[in-house]
């Protein structure tokens, strides 16, 4: 029995005044209603008779405070309930109110465009996913997330709506979830397009993990233009997820990076176990796909420094922004992906190629069984290229640029063409588990492509194996090749190539699901990481001795304390894991790997991390991912032409990989090498022409020479969604002032969601735009933003360099000199140019700013004579265009340094 729009009204005269229908849904009815008490208009939700019964007003009231407590700005917060009833006595219902949003639902747009820009799909779910994150976190899942329930608001943001019919978490008020939560009903509640798998089969407990399943279904179908799971009728939706795999989206569309691709594909797995623990861990997740700003400085690859080793507990908020070595790289996480079967041995010859060396590219073997048996078919490919890189003769180029082709459709040809090889190795791999019993099947093809134009096969041959075999087949594919290019083996090297990681096979598949995650998601996901360090703990724990499976989670706590606010029980991690490794497998270039990450991290102690990362190129001369991390502990250590080395001969091993192109281009830069510097950052564009990151360095190698109109034309041409490439310039090295004026304009209208919530950041971006564009009362007020995030900060983690030179910063915006100088010289202080050549520079820099804005500018000169004969980017050039200095303008000493003098 329905209640009439008539009797409703009437029923709430004396409150509402109903206006018209604005939609109705599984679960209820909307209208548009005037507030007569506060003037206003509101949304009013009439929850359908089914509902309300099985609820009850009792129950529902429960549920309606527990919904009104959440403040949150992508919330939409309800405002009032109640039941509404007839003159009579008779029909009622259940209603609630909340704001009503001027502009339009996700699902009213998903049907307008069908498929979202990437950069606006990223951004409404992020905003979605830390809306759900602050209720989770105040007892409340809201169970019903899906594009109905997103709205978006004509100046940009988003709300996550209908929190009014979500259950408590654990219950309220005395009101266990089985004895008064809404799952008491025994109802199903959701949209069964959304639902998770536990949901969709009742469940009592389902939990957060249920609406990270929906919000990552939801964004499924912004990007694919449709859900993963769709079915002519609800049971066949709900049964496709229980026994399919969703599509990867990159097979749907190619412009959807690979990061992006595995934290969808993780927010959708089937298990709630295997999903991010937190909607927070998603958002933080699709933050770092889209290169999103989290730190000041720029970094190769996005990464985060870890503190000072005594400084272990900063603000829980607070993520680490200062780029060191260890992972600026971006560095792929796993020292080279198949190091766990690099068995590589030192051998004549050293670091130099010997003549007639032969250059090949093993490209990931194509599984042909389950889609779930992807990341057993990766670890068998890797294992043979581990295998074949420690064999003296052969040149084989690093993962991270051969697994760019994976699914490819260009021919073998130019592939080899693009990698600077003669011979490619391909080949298929089936995991069959029929009838009780477990095999391998491998079918490798050695292509000769020494003619592109007629690629010959110089071997072929299948191997089909017990799984208890597959080390066996590993090593014997690896030996055929060598032999079929006439590449002879010495002892050393056989037994390199036939011996056993372990001989737990259970571990081994551990292992390989720790290595697709860690590497599926990126080493700079700290979900990523802590998922990964799951399998490499249950590796270790299916076989104790597994050297290099502890050297692994060694790795990954040794980041996961870099990119997150550190703990001591992630940095003791860190430690027991890699003092393990080092024990079982003293000789492994894996196990310096995870000593060095462990230095550089954790102890902050980068001569330490050169040493274990040199003594890992001992034994693995050509590991591209080791060379680079070498050069990266050696720029910080002012060792930049021994830096310079390493990186050449990382991009000669590793050709695709943007990242090192990437560092190469600024160590050229930071050497005042403009020539190779340009020729490196275009390089690093062939390969990707739409990162954020190789545009922001392409700019400022114009604006080391003074070329400020190139490095706005490099800018201007950017493929960069405008609001990423905005607040991505405001954030790193601070380059705000290049940017034009409706550029300039866009920033001052970004909220913090942007900067990922780190008001800080968001402040100091703010602040420095209307700095130039002398405004100098939204500069203060800004400021003072930013000055209050980072004195929280500092409080808590008093031996923070960065966020001292910037709070320095802050202040002196505000006009607050004696404290900016303090705050300023207490960061330089902290990691002096003399101890980080990398970081100490960017801090100098900041205390040069401060000099300056406070008017002690013979003291900026100071410290900028020395900052412009350093390797960095500050330049002649540069003083020249940049109107930080202006101040400084007329000064002979500060002339003489823009003159190169």
């Amino acid at each position: 029995m329905t209640l009439p729009l008539s009797d409703l009204s009437e029923a709430l005269r004396d409150r509402y005044r109903l206006e018209r229908e604005l939609g109705r849904g599984g679960m209820a009815t909307v209208y548009l209603a005037h507030d007569l008490k506060h003037d206003r208009p509101v949304a009013l939700k009439v929850l359908h008779p089914d509902l309300a019964a099985s609820l009850g007003a009792e129950r529902f009231q429960r549920e309606i405070r527990l919904a009104a407590r959440l403040q949150h700005p992508h919330v939409l917060t309800v405002l009032d309930s109640g039941e509404a009833r007839t003159a009579e006595g008779g029909a009622s219902r259940l209603w609630f109110t909340m704001p009503y949003v001027e502009g339009e639902s996700l699902r009213d747009r998903l049907n307008r465009e069908r498929q979202l820009p990437v950069a606006d799909a990223l951004r409404i779910a992020t905003e979605a996913a830390r809306a759900l994150d602050y209720a989770h976190q105040h007892g409340v899942v809201h169970r019903d997330v899906k594009p109905e329930n997103i709205l978006l608001t004509r100046d940009g943001s988003t709300l996550v709506a209908d929190f009014g019919i979500a259950r408590a978490l654990g219950g309220a008020e005395g009101d266990g979830a089985g004895a008064g939560g809404l799952t008491g009903t025994g109802m199903s509640i959701g949209t069964p397009v959304y639902m998770s798998p536990e949901q969709a089969s009742g469940g009592r407990d389902v939990d957060a993990r249920t609406d990270v399943y929906s919000l990552a279904t939801v964004l499924y179908e912004m990007l694919a233009g449709e859900p993963p799971f769709a079915g002519p009728t609800p049971q066949a939706a709900i049964a496709r997820r229980f026994t399919e795999t969703p599509r990867p989206l990159r097979s749907v569309r190619e412009t959807v990076s690979p990061g992006l691709d595995a934290a969808v594909a993780m927010g959708l797995a089937r298990v709630p176990a295997d999903r991010f623990a937190t909607a927070g861990e998603f958002a933080h997740a699709l933050n770092q796909s889209a290169e999103l700003p989290t730190a000041r400085m720029a970094t190769p690859g996005a990464g985060i420094a870890p503190p000072a080793a005594q400084d272990k507990t900063p603000a829980p908020s607070a993520r680490r922004r200062v780029p060191i070595a260890l992972v600026t790289l971006g560095l792929g996480f796993v020292i080279g992906l198949g190091v766990l079967f690099a068995w590589r041995r030192s051998h004549a010859g050293g670091d130099a190629e010997p003549g007639g060396v032969r250059r090949l590219a093993v490209l990931p073997f194509e599984n042909l069984g389950e889609s779930s048996d992807a990341y057993f078919a990766d670890g068998v490919t890797d294992a043979v290229r581990g295998k074949l890189a420690g064999i003296s003769g052969l040149r084989v180029t690093a993962s991270a640029s051969a697994s760019q082709y994976r699914h490819s459709t260009k021919p073998l040809g130019t592939i080899a063409r693009e990698l600077g090889v003669d011979y490619v190795l391909v080949g298929k791999i089936r995991w069959q588990k029929t009838g009780g019993t477990s095999r391998v099947e491998v079918s490798p093809e050695l292509v000769d492509l020494t003619n592109p134009a007629s690629p010959a096969t110089r071997w072929q041959q299948p191997f089909d194996a017990a799984l208890t075999d597959v080390f066996k087949v590993q090593g014997d594919i690896a030996g055929r090749v060598a032999q079929a290019l006439d590449v002879a083996l010495g002892a050393s090297q056989e037994q390199a190539l036939a011996e056993r990681p372990t001989a737990n096979v259970a571990a081994y598949d551990a292992f390989l699901k720790g290595e697709e995650a860690s590497l599926g998601m990126g080493a700079i996901d700290p979900a990523a990481l802590r998922r990964a360090a799951i399998y490499y703990g249950q590796a270790v724990a299916l076989d104790s001795t597994f050297g290099v499976a502890w050297a692994q989670l060694s790795r990954a706590y040794s980041n996961i304390f870099a990119l997150t606010a550190p703990t001591p029980a992630d940095a003791e991690q860190a430690r027991a894991a890699a003092e393990r490794a080092r024990a079982l497998a003293p000789g492994r270039a894996e196990t310096q790997s995870a000593l060095g990450d462990y230095a550089a991290a954790v102890q902050r102690d980068l001569t330490a991390a050169r040493a274990a990362y040199q003594a890992g190129l001992e034994r693995a001369p050509s590991n591209a991912d080791l060379l680079a991390a070498t050069a990266l502990a050696e720029q910080s250590l002012g060792r930049f032409d021994a830096a310079l080395e390493h990186l050449q001969r990382a991009a000669a091993l590793d050709p695709r990989s943007f990242r090192t192109a990437r560092r190469l281009a600024i160590t050229y830069l930071w050497l005042k090498r403009y020539p190779e510097g340009l020729a490196a950052v275009d390089r690093a564009v062939a390969i990707a022409p739409t990162s954020v990151a190789i545009i922001h360095v392409k700019a400022i190698a114009h604006l080391m020479q003074g070329d400020l109109a190139g490095a706005r034309a490099v800018i201007h041409a950017a493929q960069v969604e405008p609001t990423t490439l905005a607040a991505y310039f405001a954030t790193f090295w601070d380059l705000f002032w290049p940017l034009d004026d409706a550029q300039q304009a866009l920033i001052t209208r970004l909220p913090p969601s942007v900067f990922d919530n780190d008001r800080g950041n968001w402040g100091l971006a703010l602040a420095g735009v209307y700095h130039v564009r002398g405004d100098e009362t939204r500069t203060r007020a800004y400021a003072d933003s930013a000055r209050a995030a980072m004195e929280e900060h500092v409080s808590v983690a008093p031996n923070d360099a960065q966020q001292h030179v910037l709070l320095g910063v802050a202040l002196a915006y505000m006009g607050r000199k004696a404290d900016a100088i303090r705050e300023g010289e207490r960061g330089v202080a902290i990691t002096p140019l003399s101890k980080d050549a990398w970081s100490g520079a960017y801090y100098e820099h900041q205390l040069v700013r401060i000099y300056i804005l406070v008017g002690e500018r013979e003291k900026a000169i100071d410290h900028l004579a020395g900052l412009v004969k350093a390797p960095y980017f500050l330049s002649p050039g540069w003083l020249r265009i940049d109107p930080a200095f202006d101040p400084l303008r007329g000064n002979p000493r500060f002339e003489a340094l823009a003159a190169g003098r």
